[in-house]
């Protein structure tokens, strides 16, 4: 069994440096595969893959992955709270800095620094995940039509399932020559019964969570049903599930306001992890706490129930070449979706020299390989410096 306690000091590292979007993949891959070891490259996208087509948090989905590989359920359970819990704690403090004292000048300074570094931690991204993926015109053919499916809003989970029939047809070169992974041993009987039995008292909890919030706060139980919906049908991650929560909580019910919602999308952006954990932000505001804390689990519960029932039914399926086929398309277009990102914001940001400054800075020490805890630290010293008193 692999220790639990490691698992939970290394997800809890990632999840503190953890940027970018898609390129989260990027800092996932480089720490599991190449400096710890844990599991193999083509296992690695195999998850990556996977995790594109099931709706939720991608790369809180992904660190669940990776966690079950390692430690079965109980791994999937800690690599997925350690994940989590700094952005959590981060946003927190934050939320309750905002709602005493209103507008925080030095988020909003911190993110336009913080922002340019991230442009420079996406091109790396970008960069390693195509000398991986993109073997051939084929799969770069894939890739962009990818890119133009999500610049003009068509469907998330529709240009992925277009991406795997693609690549069905075109049969785009493999990266890597080598044969396919060994497959992972198959849970007993004994095992599966054991993980169900987990979920089904997992489940049970959060729903009694609920119920009980219903009696406490009924707007509360309201906002973390929806947030649970959100997060149990909405494919693409983040970025493409937020104008759902913002119909959802500003448009429908009013629980934010317009100016609100935004200023909680840049504190989920200025600190770590899934930039769907803007949820705490909405649950602190109604309820402080304790409904930071039901929001934060109401929309990242569904999406972990639905990756630990899919693994063991992928498990059967991806030795076969049809599956790995539609993998290699799955994974262009990913690189699409990193692309669009670094497109945007590459758009949003590069509005002063300084900007430009900051992105090429971090972009050349990760390539000198220097730890990305120790260019997030000095980004954001520099950045409320230089942004918000300099400027």
């Amino acid at each position: 069994m692999f220790p639990l306690s490691l698992l939970f000091k290394r997800f809890l590292k990632i999840g503190a440096t953890a940027y970018g979007g898609p390129a989260i993949a990027g800092q996932m891959k480089k720490a599991v595969v190449n400096e710890w070891g844990w599991i193999k490259e083509p296992e690695f996208m195999q998850g990556l893959a996977l995790c594109q087509m099931t709706p939720g948090a991608t790369f809180v989905m992904l660190s669940t992955y990776i966690g079950y590989r390692l430690g079965g359920i109980w791994g999937a359970f800690t690599s997925a709270v350690a994940f989590v819990m700094p952005a959590f704690i981060l946003l927190v403090v934050l939320s309750a800095l905002y709602f005493q004292w209103g507008d925080l000048w030095f988020i909003r300074s911190l993110f336009k620094g913080l922002g340019a570094v991230v442009v420079g931690i996406v091109v790396n991204a970008f960069i390693g995940f195509s000398k991986n993926i993109v073997s051939d015109w084929k799969a770069i053919l894939i890739a962009a039509l990818s890119f133009f499916g999500f610049f003009f809003r068509w469907n998330v989970a529709l240009v992925f399932l277009l991406a795997a029939l693609a690549a069905l047809l075109l049969r785009p070169k493999a990266s890597k020559p080598a044969s396919p992974p060994a497959p992972t041993p198959a849970p007993g009987a004994f095992a599966a019964k054991t993980n169900y039995l987990f979920l089904g008292i997992l489940a049970g909890l959060v729903a009694a969570l609920f119920a009980i919030s219903y009696f406490w706060n009924p707007r509360l139980s309201q906002l973390a049903l929806t947030l649970a919906k959100v997060g149990a049908l909405a494919f693409g991650g983040g970025f493409t599930i937020i104008p759902l929560i913002q119909y959802e909580v500003v448009d429908k019910f009013h629980w934010v306001s317009t100016k609100e919602f935004l200023d909680g999308i840049a504190m989920g952006q200025v600190t770590p992890g899934p930039i769907m954990i803007t949820a705490t932000f909405l649950g602190y505001k109604m309820a402080g706490f304790w409904g930071a804390l039901l929001a934060t689990i109401g929309i990242f519960s569904p999406p972990f129930f639905i990756i630990n029932l899919l693994i063991p039914q992928y498990d059967r399926l991806k030795a076969l070449g049809v599956i790995r086929r539609m993998e290699q398309g799955i994974l262009a277009a990913f690189i699409g979706m990193l692309g669009l990102v670094l497109y945007t914001f590459g758009r949003t940001t590069f509005v002063d020299i300084p900007s430009v400054i900051f992105t090429l800075a971090a972009f050349a020490a990760l390539l000198k390989k220097i730890d990305l805890v120790y260019i997030l630290l000095t980004a954001a010293v520099l950045s409320v410096l230089f942004f918000g008193f300099l400027m």
